[in-house]
């Protein structure tokens, strides 16, 4: 008899139903976990409201932590009842990237991963193909709750950006947007030596949150111009028929039409800026910025799972207070909800 679970399925957007599915049926090689809890990434609330990334009845959800509830015969290091997050890639290593090293620019890296492609981990289980310890897999220390274990896949890009980025002692820094992410991403910078961060955000909650955990200066966007509040806090920065500001390196963590031009403003010639939010749509960007700044612009995506735990279990870096709700599964709806309200909400976790 096939067994069945509780999950949280995608129906198009806005809408999400709690539907009885069958449980993942792991093979030698893999385990399945019973989710603990999982939090709502920006690209499952992006999936969310746009559809895009996924279809229909797809169970999303892949930052979660939970218990091993079975193990396949041929899986090394693992037992059932082991704490562990995880997230598959399933990546198809026969394409030019896979095989040269690049597997996160795999085509098919969208269509067969955990919540894209297969079931996440909105749901009562979810399963890890080909587990391997460190690799697709990673057990949770005791001393990590459950709260903070979930975030370790936030925490994992956040901290992919920063070394993407470069930033390094001594540089000046601002992130744009102060969610989860972006929080994460100014606690890393702050660790990497750079001699002041600034964060610009249009919510309360977050800057608060902001200064809660280091950052040296804030700018709420609503009541002050953040480009004005960058060159009196940074310096002006004079380019070829124009003047932005000086900062080093600039994050960009909110996606919306006007930090994506503020990146490039606030930047300084020839500094960094990487780019780490999803927008609603495509954006303009103006060209000549580009030209005239020359900066070094990079997206960032995934991250190093096992740096991230390091990170969090020693205390580099906070985050179990900025989960600010939890949810039932049959209230996903609603979990959704409260993570669009950016006043009200930072991490919203969903519990089976």
């Amino acid at each position: 008899m096939t067994r069945e679970m509780r999950a949280a399925v995608f129906k198009g957007p806005y809408d999400i139903e709690i539907e009885m599915v069958p449980v993942p049926v792991i093979g030698p090689r893999d385990v399945l976990i019973r989710v603990t809890q999982s939090g709502i990434c920006g690209s499952d609330l992006h999936s969310y409201k746009t559809g895009f990334y996924i279809s229909q009845q797809q169970v999303m959800g892949h930052e979660f932590v939970g218990l091993i509830a079975e193990v396949g015969a041929a899986v090394d290091g693992l037992a059932e009842g082991d704490r562990v997050t995880g997230f598959y890639a399933g990546v198809c290593g026969e394409c030019f990237w896979c095989t040269t090293g690049q597997m996160i620019l795999c085509p098919a890296l969208f269509t067969n991963s955990t919540g894209y492609g297969l079931p996440g981990a909105f749901a009562e289980f979810v399963a890890i193909p080909s587990a391997v310890i460190g690799q697709n897999i990673w057990r949770i220390p005791d001393a990590i709750d459950d709260d903070t274990a979930a975030t370790s896949e936030p925490v994992a890009v956040a901290l992919n950006a920063v070394v993407a980025a470069g930033i390094k002692p001594g540089d000046s820094v601002v992130i744009l947007g102060a969610g989860m992410i972006g929080n994460a991403c100014m606690q890393a910078a702050k660790n990497a030596g750079a001699s002041r961060v600034g964060v610009v955000e249009v919510s309360t909650s977050r800057l608060e949150a902001a200064r809660r955990h280091g950052a040296d200066i804030v700018c709420d966007a609503r009541n002050n111009v953040p480009l004005d509040w960058a060159k009196d806090n940074f310096g002006v920065g004079a380019y070829h028929f124009h003047e932005g500001a000086m900062v080093d390196v600039v994050i960009e963590c909110a996606g919306s039409p006007a930090t994506i031009s503020l990146a490039f403003e606030m930047v300084r010639a020839g500094g960094s800026i990487a780019f780490v939010a999803l927008p609603k749509g495509p954006e303009l960007i103006d060209i000549s910025k580009i030209v005239h700044k020359l900066p070094r612009i990079l997206g960032s995506l995934g991250g190093d799972f096992d740096l991230a735990i390091d990170s969090l279990s020693s205390g580099a870096i906070h985050t179990s207070d900025l989960v600010t709700h939890h949810f039932s599964l049959e209230d996903a709806n609603a979990a959704f909800a409260a993570q669009l309200d950016v006043e009200g909400a930072m991490k919203v976790m969903i519990k089976p």
